[in-house]
């Protein structure tokens, strides 16, 4: 293997994203021995995580779709030049909580923003990488904002409508053959043990190309 694997996390706001691809991140480090870089959008870099403040904070000032998708376009370009590819070109495998569809997912089904347009947006400031698996964690959106507790950000104070359309969007985009869809209710370990089975069936499949 000469680069290393993207594998991204997906799904709303407190499905556990972040745990799980930390439980990864140090499994592939304990027993495959090999480096990894755990990161996440917006953010990253340090002019990505000044973007994600902007653009999560509860600002005086609205800030409007458009805006919105333009200050996570910027933060993923800069995360991806200056994080992602050079990782993997180093033979790292990088984990990222969010990419790309969440992008599609928030900015195209949750603010009605034209998908094709996001398409080529995070297309241009992707510099046209892809992850090689995502994992969709699915739970339904009031179960995942009961666990998220009174402190939010911006877009986690949405309603429920705007979390609805945002599952319904993940579930349209898992239906890609990278896209690996499991249930976030189950246990913690349960639900890493799934998503290590699936990371290892690629590792290998990847070896084989």
């Amino acid at each position: 293997m000469n680069r290393g694997l993207f594998v991204t996390f997906e799904g709303v706001e407190g499905v556990g994203k972040s745990t799980q691809a930390s439980l990864l991140a140090q499994r592939i480090r304990s027993e495959l021995q090999r480096e990894v870089v755990l990161t996440r959008e917006p953010g990253g870099t340090v002019l990505a995580e000044r973007l994600r403040e902007l653009v999560l904070s509860d600002n005086a000032e609205p800030v409007d779709e458009r805006t919105e998708a333009l200050i996570m376009a910027a933060a993923r370009a800069s995360h991806v030049s200056q994080l992602i590819l050079p990782s993997m070109r180093d033979g790292r495998h990088v984990i990222c909580d969010r990419f790309a569809g969440s992008y599609l997912a928030y900015q195209g089904f949750g603010r009605g923003l034209d998908l094709d347009v996001l398409g080529v947006i995070t297309h241009f400031a992707s510099f046209a990488i892809e992850p090689d698996l995502t994992f969709l964690l699915e739970i339904e959106p009031g179960v995942a904002m009961e666990r998220k507790g009174v402190i939010r950000d911006r877009i986690e104070t949405e309603s429920a409508e705007f979390f609805t359309r945002v599952s319904k969007g993940y579930s349209e985009l898992a239906l890609s053959d990278s896209w690996v869809s499991l249930d976030g209710t189950l246990p913690v370990m349960e639900l890493h043990e799934e998503i290590f089975g699936n990371f290892l069936r690629v590792v290998q499949n990847f070896g084989e190309r």
